[in-house]
């Protein structure tokens, strides 16, 4: 899927070359606004990019703005440690691989949960769990997905080292499923879509491991550079990032409609993707429910628990090293600026 071209603003692609660091502005701490700000996003539909198309950002931010897609979490690390974007949403999977390895960004909340958006889709003649192992699964690299397949397989004690991963971007999933390279993918909508119109069957959704205490959602990220350079920047952002998840909520069916013309996905695919994640406000994040409202207070905090949870498991699997690991990840949480955008 190509970026959207909307109203002729410039959108740079990953091709473009997140090691390109020639030319990559600097940030001037003395400035009142960045010359330009670097949005990040899925290759995917997501509902708070109904901004994208209609110049929400440009006019809120009072800059200019560059769109840089990205297929999943790993090539999103990369553009971020290349400083080739400055905001980001993406899972917490490579988020955590990323704090790990003393990457210099913050979180600021997560404002998108995963309950049926991300799905397991298999060939016809796989009836049941058991029957992955021995076949092959396409999962994009460092990816929530990533992260879900593993516990899929864990939970339910299968045969890991029979099963074989394919470490596919999503659009490179489609066409390995076509040539009947794959037997199966954990892969985001709305490319389940095509999946399931070629005869694909849902074997279970990331909502569905919820009751083994597995969790994964997205969270929006900044370089901290970045923040520190240009604080009410970052405010501004995560007010019109809030404000595009309440037009979604608002009216679900109109921006998905808009966001499927300009995705060029079908309208169906993208309103189910869309209703497959859960929106809790920023607002709400700042509480005993998510991320707690200041690192002390977010030690014991849910998401803070759950990511440490994650980077474990990463560290199990030998992604990452456990050294490396935040002795608590409410540090790499940026509270001043989410209360300052959101007070109480």
């Amino acid at each position: 899927m190509v970026a959207p071209d909307i109203n002729r603003r410039r959108f740079v692609t990953l091709a473009a070359g997140a090691a390109a660091l020639v030319g990559a502005p600097e940030i001037g701490r003395a400035a009142e606004k960045p010359a330009v700000v670097r949005i990040g996003y899925l290759t995917a539909a997501r509902a708070w990019t109904i901004g994208m198309t209609d110049g929400s950002f440009d006019a809120a931010l009072g800059t200019k703005v560059e769109w840089v897609t990205f297929p999943a979490g790993g090539p999103a690390l990369s553009l971020l440690a290349a400083r080739q974007i400055d905001f980001a949403i993406f899972g917490i999977t490579p988020i955590a691989a990323g704090l790990s390895r003393k990457l210099p960004i913050e979180i600021l909340g997560s404002p998108e949960i995963v309950a049926t958006s991300e799905r397991l889709i298999v060939k016809p003649g796989i009836a049941g769990i058991k029957d992955l192992e021995g076949k092959r699964i396409a999962v994009a690299p460092s990816s929530t997905m990533s992260y879900a397949l593993e516990a899929v397989i864990r939970i339910n004690n299968l045969d890991s080292h029979s099963i074989k991963r394919l470490p596919l971007t999503q659009p490179d999933t489609i066409a390995a499923w076509r040539r009947g390279d794959i037997d199966a993918t954990y892969i985001n909508g709305p490319f389940w879509g095509e999946l399931l119109a070629d005869g694909g069957k849902q074997l279970l959704v990331s909502a569905d491991l919820q009751p083994a205490g597995i969790f994964v959602w997205n969270s929006a990220v900044v370089r901290k550079d970045f923040a520190d350079g240009y604080p009410e920047t970052v405010v501004a952002w995560l007010q019109t990032v809030q404000a595009q998840f309440d037009r979604y909520k608002a009216d679900p069916d109109g921006v998905s409609r808009a966001l499927a013309k300009a995705y060029g996905a079908p309208f169906e695919a993208v309103r189910d993707t869309l209703a497959g994640l859960h929106y809790p406000s920023f607002k709400e994040q700042l509480g005993p429910g998510y991320w707690g409202n200041n690192v002390e207070s977010g030690k014991d905090a849910p998401m803070v628990r759950a990511l440490d949870d994650v980077a474990k498991f990463l560290a199990d699997t030998g992604e990452i090293q456990r050294d490396g690991i935040p002795g608590s990840f409410a540090q790499t949480v940026n509270y001043d600026l989410l209360n300052k955008a959101f007070p109480a």
